[in-house]
């Protein structure tokens, strides 16, 4: 395996994205698209119902259970959608296997659900651990309490808590920084062996990140800061130009939402589906053919 560089990832990341860049306007454009038709049809008239009742325990419930069901079938569609660019962009010219990305993008979605409840049990256990350990240093437990934490009279203890918190919030962004970049290849992993096992993606990722662990964080952490600062920029850009021209209509304030989807969100995501490949790339073995050249 090689050892990473952020230029290279970012190279790679580009390079894929411009060589699939048609098949994944198509493919992104039209999940967003299904999605948005599923999420008007599930939850449209839930919302209606909500806002004419908002104190209905009923309706509370059952507005989170259609939620949760919209949210299991958007995952199966974009995962399995991230599973046709993936296997298409790294084998050029194969037929699309929906059978397969169907059944792989779910198993990957399942497989990182239960890394991320792994991690955030570790997390509740150090973080407990260490409200004991400190709170008994800092005075007890009163001194993590909002009024120990305002006033300015808790000296040092109020002072030492507030330290303590944000050195542990620090602590906990950069584990889950180092936990998503152990794991970021196991996608194209399964997508380039064909496999539907999450097992083999996820431990294959582990083993390839390792060299470059530290490395990929720091990618990662530059990514998301251009990918927010771009968001930022373009929303303010567009959302005033396109609210200007809808005029306060309901039809455009309709088509804005639609145009700030392509604008914005989509090119958002398109190159968020490029980055775990351009990992890939930087770290795997070169195949025999070269891929996305």
């Amino acid at each position: 395996m090689n050892k990473m560089t952020i230029g290279g990832a970012f190279s790679e990341t580009f390079a894929f994205l411009k060589a699939n860049w048609m098949q994944m306007l198509l493919w992104v454009g039209g999940a967003l698209i299904l999605v948005g038709l599923l999420g008007y049809l599930f939850l449209g008239s839930t919302f209606s119902a909500m806002a004419m009742a908002p104190n209905d325990p009923s309706l509370v419930m059952g507005a989170f259970g259609r939620i949760g069901l919209f949210a299991i079938i958007a995952a199966v569609i974009f995962y399995g959608v991230s599973m046709l660019i993936w296997r298409g962009g790294m084998h050029p010219g194969e037929a699309p296997n929906f059978a397969w990305a169907l059944q792989a993008g779910p198993a990957l979605a399942f497989g990182m659900i239960v890394v991320m409840i792994a991690a955030y049990i570790v997390i509740f256990i150090v973080m407990l651990i260490l409200t004991l350990i400190f709170g008994a240093a800092l005075g007890g437990m009163g001194a993590f309490s909002p009024a120990a934490l305002e006033s300015g009279g808790a000296g040092a203890i109020g002072g030492g808590a507030i330290f303590v918190m944000i050195v542990v919030y620090i602590a906990i962004i950069v584990f889950m920084l180092w936990l998503q970049g152990r794991f970021i290849v196991a996608g194209p992993v399964m997508a380039d062996r064909l496999t539907r096992n999450p097992v083999t993606g996820l431990g294959e990722s582990w083993r390839l990140t390792g060299p470059s662990q530290w490395v990929i964080v720091g990618f990662y952490l530059l990514f998301t800061i251009g990918v927010v600062a771009y968001a930022i920029v373009a929303g303010m850009i567009f959302g005033g130009i396109l609210g200007a021209i809808a005029g306060g209509s309901v039809v455009g304030a309709m088509l804005t939402m639609i145009l700030m989807a392509a604008l914005v969100y989509l090119p958002i995501m398109m190159l968020s589906f490029s980055v775990p490949v351009g990992v890939y790339r930087a770290i795997a073995p070169r195949a025999s053919g070269d891929i996305f050249a």
